[in-house]
C-alpha cells in the first residue's frame, strides 16, 4: 500500500511539473492572487521531496519564475549543490540572492565561505558585512558565532593577533560553558603561532576541563609541548590523541574538512618522527 502511495504521489507529481513546464511562458499573465495561489500549491507538492532531489530542484525553478525576486528561493535551491561540490550552479544562486536580500542570505553566506568554500577573503568581507548590520548585539552565521567564524578566518589567513580577539570575543560572549570548545584549541594554536606557548598551554587544558576526550586538544598540546623541549610529554599527549581518534573521538563533518581537523595517519607520523629522534 505504501508503495502504490509513492507510486501516486511521484505520478502525480510528474504530472504537476509537466503541467507547469506547458504554462511556465503564461505565468506572467497570472494576478498577483494566482501566483500566491500557485506558490502555495507548489510548495504543498515540494515538501515530501528531500533537499536536492530532481523534483524538488524543479519546484524551485517554478517558484523562481513566479517570483524571481524572492532571495530565499534562490539560496535554497543552491544548498544541495554546495554540498556537493557543485559550486559552478552554487555560486552564481548565491550571488543572485546576496543582490536580492543581503542581510538575510549572509546569514547562510559568510558560514559557507568560511566553512565549506574556504573562501577566506570573501569569507571575512561577509562575515564583517553582516556583523555591521546589528554592531550591538551577538550574531550568528548559519548557527555559529561570528566572531568565533571571524577567528577561524583571520586565522587562516595567518592574523593571528586578530584571530585571537575574536575568539576571545566568542568565549566571552558565549560563556566558557556553552562555547564550541575548539574555540580554546583554536585560540591556543594562535598563542603558540606567536610564541606564547604557555598561554597557548592554559587555552588546550581550558578544552580538557569542558571536553576531556579531545583529541585536537591533546594534539596541539603535544606539539606545544615539543617547543618546550618536554619530549615524554608530547609523546604522551600524542598517543591519547591517536588513541581517542581510533575511538571515534574527533571533529569531523560528513560534507566538509573540519578547520584544523586531524587524522590518525597524521599523529602516527608524527609520532613515529619523535620516536625515531
Amino acid at each position: 500500500m505504501e508503495k502504490l502511495h509513492a507510486y501516486i504521489l511521484s505520478f502525480c507529481s510528474i504530472v504537476f511539473i509537466v503541467s507547469c513546464t506547458t504554462k511556465k511562458n503564461t505565468f506572467k499573465d497570472l494576478s498577483e492572487e494566482e501566483k500566491k495561489q500557485k506558490i502555495e500549491e507548489i510548495m504543498y507538492k515540494k515538501s515530501p521531496y528531500l533537499q536536492g532531489s530532481i523534483t524538488g530542484q524543479k519546484y524551485y525553478d517554478f517558484l523562481i519564475i513566479l517570483d524571481p525576486d524572492n532571495a530565499e528561493y534562490y539560496k535554497n535551491k543552491s544548498i544541495p549543490h554546495s554540498k556537493i561540490g557543485d559550486y559552478h550552479i552554487a555560486f552564481p544562486l548565491l550571488q543572485k540572492a546576496m543582490e536580492l536580500n543581503p542581510e538575510e542570505t549572509l546569514y547562510y553566506t559568510a558560514w559557507l565561505m568560511t566553512d565549506l568554500y574556504k573562501d577566506y577573503d570573501r569569507a571575512l568581507q561577509y562575515l564583517n558585512q553582516y556583523d555591521d548590520y546589528t554592531p550591538d548585539k551577538v550574531d550568528y552565521a548559519w548557527g555559529e558565532n561570528v566572531n568565533f567564524l571571524k577567528g577561524e578566518v583571520l586565522q587562516a589567513l595567518g592574523r593571528h593577533e586578530e584571530a585571537i580577539i575574536e575568539f576571545t570575543k566568542a568565549i566571552e560572549e558565549e560563556g566558557e560553558d556553552h562555547i564550541d570548545y575548539s574555540a580554546f584549541v583554536y585560540r591556543g594554536i594562535s598563542y603558540d603561532y606567536l610564541g606564547e606557548l604557555e598561554k597557548a598551554l592554559d587555552d588546550y587544558n581550558s578544552t580538557l576541563k569542558i571536553y576531556d576526550k579531545s583529541s585536537m586538544a591533546y594534539y596541539y598540546r603535544g606539539l606545544t609541548y615539543l617547543k618546550l623541549d618536554k619530549k615524554q610529554k608530547a609523546i604522551k599527549d600524542l598517543e591519547i590523541a591517536l588513541g581517542l581518534i581510533k575511538k571515534g573521538y574527533k571533529k569531523s563533518d560528513p560534507y566538509k574538512e573540519v578547520y584544523n581537523e586531524i587524522y590518525a595517519m597524521q599523529v602516527e607520523d608524527k609520532l613515529k618522527e619523535l620516536k625515531d629522534l
